[in-house]
């Protein structure tokens, strides 16, 4: 008890000392600090609108109304923290929120953004123009796919007298595709009709040649027809085109009387197989048409087999002849690759074509490369495809394509060599060999 009243006496100090009257004035004021202190302010509004309780009534607020008498007005304690606090509250409430991002075709636009473009009315701009804005044709296409016979009908019409323009346009083609993806067939008809004068124009175009490849997956086959029949003549100078040869691709996946391509690529095989566009023409009549309608075409390639597999492209068109030609062309290609191997196996662009002949190769033709190189020559053959940077990816082909006996006579061979003898690639080499052997 004497420790409790100790410690009272210590935090007040004298003021247990002094008489009652000093007493009762220091609770009065405490008492009203703490009515104050209660008071409901709860806003800004509620604090701007309290009066603030000056004890000096001839005391000024801050700033004063006379410019000379500029001096701070000092508040009471509990005024000063309710301000502080209000203060943080104000400040943690207009930080910045995160916007809200939703998913697009062609990025992202923020939740405010999307809500005013759907208020905006066709008085601020029309749908056309709006098919030209990034965000603003992401919401006419969803508006499109979501909407009734009526809406649709009203976005068509808004933009059916500038379908070319929004063909052609880097935000408006999409809204264009939606279009026919999600329409009737009159629709697509009315379409059709108004794009073809310009049919050849869009083919070349950038953004126009996704429109004319959507209207080939949709349209009518009487339609489709007659599409192809105006690009025929211009389909050469299309096979070589950067847009345009994605137009002919499309036609090949959806026609199968597709002869008329077949043939330019046959009388113009060697331009084409070595071109960077044509070559994936050749790639696609190679992949979707039977062997049957590729026989002339084969014809053509077989002689050119060895010359392109040393080709940046012509290397791809020997690959899938490889995968799915006739017998009598792997059997030319398989030729050559033997008694190029060195040669074949070092080349940038061929060694990728003697890697897939092995990948396909019958056990007597493993063998027959192997005897190749197991002959002792100066420098031994072995040696120079493991040192090279492409023949070294050849050679690890080749030996998980080896039965055990062949593996252990490279591995004698590999044995002899020294380590100064190995560059950095046939270091990957053996590291390979380690790997296969711990599996």
């Amino acid at each position: 008890m004497q420790e409790t009243e100790q410690s009272e006496k210590d935090m007040i100090g004298s003021l247990l000392d002094d008489d009652e009257s000093k007493c009762s004035e220091f609770r009065s004021s405490i008492t009203k600090s703490q009515q104050h202190s209660q008071s409901p302010i709860k806003s800004f509004k509620d604090l701007k609108e309290s009066p603030v309780i000056n004890e000096d009534p001839n005391q000024q607020e801050f700033p004063a109304a006379d410019p000379s008498n500029f001096y701070i007005t000092v508040q009471p304690t509990f005024i000063q923290q309710r301000q502080h606090s209000l203060s943080h509250e104000f400040h943690s409430y207009m930080l910045p929120q995160q916007p809200v991002y939703y998913p697009c075709q062609e990025g992202y636009f923020s939740q405010k953004r999307t809500k005013k473009l759907q208020l905006q009315t066709e008085i601020d701009s029309t749908i056309s123009q709006q098919c030209q804005d990034q965000y603003a044709s992401l919401i006419i296409q969803q508006s499109f796919i979501q909407g009734n016979e009526y809406q649709r009908e009203k976005i068509f019409k808004g933009l059916v007298d500038d379908l070319l323009l929004l063909s052609k346009h880097k935000f408006g083609n999409y809204v264009i595709q939606k279009i026919i993806e999600n329409s009737n067939q009159n629709t697509r008809t009315l379409i059709f009709e108004q794009l073809n004068p310009h049919i050849l124009e869009l083919s070349y175009d950038r953004f126009g040649c996704r429109v004319i490849q959507k209207l080939l997956e949709f349209i009518l086959n009487q339609l489709k027809v007659q599409l192809i029949n105006q690009l025929k003549p211009y389909a050469l100078k299309l096979i070589f085109d950067q847009c345009g040869n994605h137009v002919i691709q499309k036609i090949i996946d959806l026609v199968t009387d597709a002869d008329f391509i077949i043939d330019l690529v046959t009388n113009n095989v060697d331009k084409v197989v070595s071109h960077p566009y044509g070559c994936r023409i050749a790639q696609k009549c190679l992949e979707m048409f039977p062997n049957d309608q590729l026989q002339a075409l084969y014809i053509s390639l077989i002689p050119l087999c060895e010359r392109l597999s040393f080709c940046q492209y012509g290397n791809y068109i020997v690959q899938k002849m490889i995968n799915s030609g006739p017998p009598k062309g792997f059997e030319v290609i398989g030729k050559f690759i033997k008694q190029r191997i060195i040669e074949v196996s070092q080349d940038k662009y061929a060694s990728n074509v003697a890697q897939r002949y092995i990948t396909f190769a019958q056990d007597e033709d493993i063998a027959s490369i192997c005897k190749i190189l197991m002959n002792q020559t100066v420098p031994p053959m072995l040696l120079i495809l493991i040192n090279n940077s492409f023949g070294n990816y050849v050679m690890q082909n080749f030996y998980s394509k080896c039965n055990d006996k062949q593996k252990e006579q490279i591995q004698i061979q590999v044995s002899k060599y020294e380590e100064h003898q190995f560059t950095q690639f046939g270091r990957h080499f053996l590291q390979y060999l380690a790997r296969f052997h711990a599996c």
